[in-house]
């Protein structure tokens, strides 16, 4: 069943609970939050990449490791490319 705003959805929830006993709502309640981890948690194959990807790279390292290349940065990659092959 659709509604039409989250305040349709929260009154038509309570409600429904008003029917409940204690227990049937404290499964509920527990219900609810398992749905709102599920959007935190990462899938199996979320977490196998992010382990693979490494430590993140963020602005301020890149910035420190440029900073530290002396001349001319296109000079330092075509010779970094030179060396690869």
């Amino acid at each position: 069943m659709k509604h039409q705003s989250k305040e349709d959805a929260e009154r038509a929830i309570l409600e429904r609970m008003s029917r409940l006993d204690a227990q049937q709502i404290s499964e509920v309640l527990d219900y609810i939050d398992f749905l709102a981890n599920k959007k935190q948690r990462l899938t199996p194959v979320a977490e196998l990449l992010k382990e693979a990807a490494g430590p993140r790279v963020n602005l301020h390292d890149v910035r420190a490791s440029l900073a530290t290349i002396k001349g001319q940065l296109s000079d330092v990659v075509r010779e970094e490319r030179d060396e690869r092959g």
